[in-house]
């Protein structure tokens, strides 16, 4: 405390020494050093930070770590440790020296196994470490599908036997963890087993198992076979119940803000392959399409035999030729076969799956805020804008919509309160740290001239003459007549005035 009111008294001692002009001048210089830091602090962008890995385990956390703090790049530490943020501008950087310590690509090394040797590996051992390295590599492929965040594979080889009857193919696993707010449809896991199944030697796609992070089987051996699959089915039905939705949610929130419409969409949708073959008949549209005479002659001979046979009688529907005594007859018959066609109709009709039979919307939307400026629409509104988005058939669908006051979800505009109120106090923070700098600036500059004058006052006076000892009065009274003789000397006339003021005499 005693060097604190030392100080004080020494800067109030060296304030008051200072002259007007020098007090106007330290403070402003005094403020406008605080205006610079505050300008810089303020002007200054602060550093902005980019996702260089995410979802590390701790040992690929330490790795980088080593490998950012060799470059050096400052980074910084998020979600728990198991994510890494660098700067901005040494993002470019941090990806090379993180991939010059191999640690780019996730899951271990791959080939780069290979590139340390040793003249004492077995070949046992290079075995295994090509097994590694191709579980490694498939991995990093799979890891570059979009959906997928990490993914491990496992390959078991059996051993090989010199009998056909004994030897088994090989058999692979996956193991798929999915980013957040993604989906892993059968089709891309079809895709995945299809692209280890051609990587490994001898493995089929029947042999391949894939399985998310929750233990759910993706893979099915018969995946291609989607017409008798339910799984298929209903992810169709999943993406055009949510493609429609979305369609709706897009095409309302414009108008009455973001989270104020609310929409779900239920397809009944018909599997069904249905081919059906219709033929018609048109008795009455009939036409000649050709004509055809046929003519018969048939001649007797004599009479023979018994009178009356049947040869001598004519047939029936002939003619009776010649003369009767002549012994025979002839006849003839004439048959006229005429074709007709008939007018047909042959329809071939062929339903294919997928066709939509019934689409029921419910819609919740928030009319009570809209925009400013806009005009106001109704329900009957946004129920006639959803049928259009839909394509509503009437008789087939429904649609629902009902108007209740729901809370719009937080945007750009709107930002959440705890998050203003942590921006605001990281802001009066940043403003006090730069306060207590550019004052701390201020009393170092001021400190400088005090302790320079300090050291001035500290400094050993300079040694002074000793004082003339007192003169005597004979001394002084010949002092006085020599002083009185030199002025009648040089100056005669104040001389003679003096004495008349000593005699007092006026003058």
């Amino acid at each position: 405390m005693d060097a604190i009111r030392r100080l004080l008294a020494q800067l109030r001692q060296f304030w008051a020494g200072l002259s007007r002009l020098r007090r106007v001048g330290l403070v402003a210089a005094g403020v406008g050093v605080m205006v610079a830091l505050l300008a810089v602090s303020y002007l200054s962008p602060a550093a902005e930070y980019r996702r260089l890995a995410s979802d590390l385990s701790p040992e690929e956390a330490g790795a980088m770590k080593t490998a950012l703090e060799g470059a050096p790049i400052a980074y910084r530490y998020n979600s728990d440790g198991t994510a890494i943020d660098v700067p901005v501008e040494k993002y470019a950087a941090a990806r090379v020296a993180v991939g010059a310590a191999g640690l780019t690509a996730r899951g271990g090394k791959g080939y780069e196994l290979f590139d340390e040797t040793s003249l004492m590996t077995t070949p046992f051992v290079q075995s295994v470490n090509y097994q590694r390295a191709l579980q490694t590599e498939l991995s990093r492929s799979i890891t570059q599908i979009s959906a997928v965040s990490k993914a491990r594979v496992m390959i078991a080889r059996p051993d090989p036997s010199p009998f056909l009857r004994d030897q088994r193919p090989p058999t692979a696993g996956v193991v798929i963890q999915v980013k957040p707010g993604a989906s892993l449809n059968r089709g891309t896991a079809a895709g995945i087993v299809a692209l280890v199944a051609r990587s490994v030697e001898g493995l089929k796609p029947e042999n391949v198992t894939v399985v998310d992070s929750g233990g759910r089987l993706l893979s099915d051996p018969h995946a291609g076979d989607h017409d008798n699959l339910p799984t298929p089915q209903l992810e169709y039905r999943r993406e055009l119940e949510t493609y429609l939705a979305t369609k709706v949610e897009e095409m309302l929130s414009p108008h009455l803000g973001a989270g104020r419409a609310i929409v779900r969409v239920s397809a009944d949708i018909n599997f069904q392959k249905v081919k059906e073959r219709r033929e018609t008949v048109y008795p009455d549209e009939k036409v000649a399409s050709a004509e055809r005479l046929n003519t018969s002659k048939n001649t007797a001979g004599s009479a023979g035999g018994v009178a009356g046979a049947t040869s001598n009688v004519a047939r029936a529907g002939g003619a009776l030729t010649g003369a009767r005594g002549g012994g025979g007859s002839n006849s003839s018959e004439e048959v006229i076969q005429t074709d007709y066609l008939i007018s047909r109709s042959v329809r071939e009709l062929e339903d294919g799956m997928g066709a939509v039979t019934r689409l029921n919307v419910a819609a919740m939307v928030d009319l009570s805020a809209q925009g400013e400026g806009r005009r106001a629409i109704t329900a009957e509104d946004v129920q006639q804008l959803i049928k259009q988005a839909v394509g509503f058939r009437t008789g087939r669908d429904e649609v629902f919509v009902s108007n209740v006051s729901l809370d719009a979800a937080p945007g750009p505009a709107e930002p959440d309160e705890e998050l203003v109120r942590l921006q605001r106090f990281q802001a009066y923070v940043s403003l006090a740290r730069n306060v207590s700098l550019a004052l701390a600036v201020v009393l170092a500059l001021a400190m400088v001239p005090l302790l320079l004058l300090r050291r001035r006052r500290a400094a050993p006076p300079p040694a002074t003459p000793p004082a003339p000892a007192a003169p005597s009065p004979e001394d002084q009274r010949r002092t006085e007549l020599d002083r009185l003789a030199g002025m009648v000397r040089d100056d005669p006339a104040r001389a003679a005035e003096v004495f008349r003021l000593l005699i007092g005499q006026p003058a």
